[in-house]
């Protein structure tokens, strides 16, 4: 990746959302990468790129040049505006998938087909409070390995008015996904907005993880640990 990005100014920008953009997020595809974002129009989107791009050449070519792919813009799946947008898994058929957030209080894992007209939601779950942010967490190294066909990931979530939650997604080795809420944590006593995690040198679970939580109007930051998960 080139170590500066140059915009440039264009007459005719393509506009992926209708409101305010929140969230940006490349896709972990390696052939025929995309860009997801999400707006306050409740709408997700995705770019694909051809497997020629060159990021230099994405700013000064026009969005119908030859170096930009299929676009898809989908506006059903989210209750309210797509907040958090975290790309977990690519499978052998190149289908990629994603984790959202939203202001509609859900978390869902969207499946990304190539070629196809909208994405299809999987599994989704309530976390209340609003989704912000969502940050995947390495509890260990074997964390998102398939096992016997099962994967998993630990996701730590901004839930603003609820605060924060840790939860596991599951993929079963019949391809079934679920979400399983962990622990929680609700002493702000404002809009949750940031939180992260860090494991300790020699830790294996989320017994051996510090969080760090932050919140808006009381200003308060917040040093915490689950316990019993």
């Amino acid at each position: 990746m080139a170590d500066s990005v140059r915009m440039t100014s264009e007459s005719n920008p393509h506009r992926s959302h209708s409101l305010e953009a929140w969230v940006i997020a490349w896709s972990t595809a390696t052939d025929n990468p995309a860009l997801y974002s999400g707006g306050d129009d409740s709408a997700f989107c995705f770019h694909r790129l051809k497997n020629d791009w060159q990021l230099e050449n994405v700013f000064d070519a026009p969005f119908q040049d030859d170096l930009h792919g299929e676009f898809v813009r989908d506006s059903k799946i989210h209750g309210a505006g797509v907040t958090s947008i975290v790309p977990l898994w690519i499978d052998e058929d190149n289908h990629e998938y994603v984790l959202t957030g939203s202001y509609d209080e859900h978390v869902r894992i969207v499946q990304i087909k190539p070629g196809a007209r909208r994405p299809q939601v999987l599994v989704e779950k309530r976390l209340g409070g609003g989704v912000w942010q969502l940050r995947q967490l390495e509890v260990s190294k074997s964390s998102t390995i398939a096992k016997n066909g099962k994967l998993s990931f630990m996701i730590l979530a901004s839930c603003m008015h609820a605060g924060c939650r840790v939860f596991r997604i599951y993929r079963m080795a019949d391809g079934d996904w679920t979400i399983e809420i962990l622990g929680k944590f609700e002493d702000h006593e404002s809009m949750n907005y940031a939180s992260d995690a860090r494991l300790e040198a020699s830790g294996q679970s989320l017994k051996d993880m510090t969080f760090v939580s932050t919140s808006f109007y009381d200003k308060r930051l917040c040093v915490w640990k689950l316990e019993d998960t």
